[in-house]
């Protein structure tokens, strides 16, 4: 048996998504899985969305047992304990917040098995004093690491000598089907006579929305047509974001879907757009990439971190993360829109990095030496 420890359904978001998208994978390969979740992950005084669980009920197809009290150590003690009792051949520990290390560190002492780290961000971007310590007390309780770009194996390199194996982010396949744009546009209540560019995902400093919005005053020059659809829960005040626009004058060629947007509705937001932007200031990998490959939409990105890992020539751009640059790569994709339409570039990343693929890679490097 493997045992994922990880949150899942009803905790949303990407890394609960994702951790149920590689155990089903891992199932359909014949592997028994079961994950190990939590009954309270972040504290609400500390979490900075809305709320934490998804809407509705989703039906799992493995065993999850929520165990695991962020805030109590004894729930610490009861989930190794149980993990234990069930001999696993490998236990995995999806890690992304320095809020975990402890956590994590405690239940990884007490079991007795093969312990592999599965880190999705080695430290924070917005960084506190105590970050690199957790990460290294985590570090130092696991026998492997699994990173999904090399960025995130390069930083980890300054904090361990145990063995590193550097994967890739995969294309989720099981979300919901695309949708055409003139449906998609429709919905929305959009103007089919303009061209659409999406930020999509958590609003956050270090995603670099301000300098999206800075490049819009040298865009209207260039491409008057250009809309921008800022889509996403915000993780901090939106007034500076709102300002900003105000003190530019493109409050006309912005439009704000500040909240999160749940699965079923992502289709919509990726339907309508000409172009999926990620102007961050600085990343590990994105999970935006990957929707867009999906859902066949070309992405502009930075030159920041392995955010470009996931795009090829014929899927995307990538520039330096300030506003004029960030223009001027607009500016050439939305004039070159049809370079970028061709469905088997598309399709060739969806198979080349499916969870398949990442759960083969897995299998083999974990569980079948």
């Amino acid at each position: 048996m493997v045992v994922l420890v990880a949150p899942i359904h009803p905790f949303r978001g990407g890394i609960a998504d994702t951790s149920a998208a590689f155990v089903e994978s891992l199932v359909q390969q014949g592997e028994d899985v079961c994950v190990f979740s939590f009954t309270t992950l972040y504290p609400k005084l500390l979490f900075p969305g809305k709320t934490q669980y998804a809407s509705g009920q989703k039906k799992l197809d493995f065993a999850t047992i929520h165990t695991i009290n962020t805030l109590n150590p004894l729930s610490w003690l009861r989930t190794a304990k149980r993990i234990s009792a069930l001999k696993p051949k490998l236990v995995l520990f999806r890690y992304w917040t320095p809020w975990l290390a402890m956590c994590y560190a405690t239940i990884a002492k007490k079991i007795n098995a093969p312990k592999v780290a599965w880190i999705d961000n080695a430290l924070p971007h917005e960084r506190k004093t105590a970050d690199k310590f957790l990460l290294n007390t985590f570090l130092g309780s696991v026998d492997k690491i699994l990173c999904m770009s090399a960025s995130v194996t390069t930083e980890l390199k300054k904090h361990t000598k145990k063995e590193l194996i550097t994967s890739f982010h995969p294309v989720d396949l099981d979300l919901p089907k695309a949708i055409s744009q003139e449906v998609a546009q429709e919905k929305l209540a959009l103007d089919p006579s303009l061209n659409y560019l999406l930020f999509f995902g958590l609003i956050r400093p270090y995603k670099g929305l301000d300098l999206l919005i800075k490049s819009l005053p040298q865009l209207r020059h260039t491409k008057p047509n250009a809309r921008l659809l800022v889509v996403g829960e915000p993780y901090e005040s939106m007034r500076k974001y709102r300002e900003l626009t105000a003190s530019l004058n493109v409050d006309d060629l912005v439009f704000f879907h500040d909240r999160f947007v749940p699965t079923a509705e992502i289709p919509l937001w990726f339907g309508a757009c000409d172009w999926v932007v990620q102007p961050y200031k600085s990343a590990t990998q994105s999970g935006i990439t990957p929707m867009a490959i999906h859902y066949t939409k070309p992405c502009i990105v930075t030159n920041v971190g392995s955010l470009s890992d996931g795009i090829s020539e014929k899927t995307g751009l990538v520039c330096e993360p300030n506003p004029t640059a960030l223009s001027q790569m607009i500016t050439k994709g939305l004039t070159e829109n049809k370079l970028f339409s061709d469905t088997k570039a598309y399709e060739s990343l969806q198979e080349k990095r499916s969870w398949n693929a990442f759960c083969k890679e897995f299998i083999k490097t974990f569980i079948k030496i």
